[in-house]
């Protein structure tokens, strides 16, 4: 995960394998898909679903993280701390309420447990980057 010679982030993940943008652009899309899940309607009233803000405002946040971690160390395996400090909160709380949430909105439910598994995936992934980053191997 070193060696890439890139202006930015972007760039730097231009230039990596299929599979791996493919698996950064699934994780793009599972959390911007909860856009589609900010509002809901309750007695005939729309109202915001907290559990979306919440994980569009983990991505974004994440994402502004990762940028200035690549500013400032470049393409290295310390990238996953952003998902590690800005995923794990809104994860965590996503988690605990996941029964109540599959079982009051079936669309949204599905969503939510695909949501759980994907960033549940990278969450370990990124784990075991970070320790990796700061043990010094490769």
């Amino acid at each position: 995960m070193t060696g890439i010679d890139a202006a930015t982030l972007g760039e730097a993940i231009a230039m990596q394998p299929l599979w791996l943008k493919s698996w950064m652009y699934l994780l793009g899309a599972i959390n911007l898909a909860s856009i589609f899940f900010v509002l809901k309607r309750v007695d005939g009233k729309w109202r915001l679903r907290l559990e979306a803000i919440a994980i569009l405002i983990s991505f974004f946040a994440a994402g502004a993280f990762m940028e200035w971690l690549y500013a400032q160390y470049g393409y290295v395996r310390l990238l996953g701390l952003a998902h590690l400090i800005f995923w794990t909160p809104a994860y965590a709380w996503i988690f605990r309420k996941r029964k109540q949430l599959v079982a009051s909105a079936p669309v949204f439910g599905k969503y939510i447990l695909a949501y759980l598994v994907i960033n549940g995936i990278s969450l370990i992934i990124d784990s075991i980057d970070v320790v990796r980053y700061f043990t010094g191997t490769a």
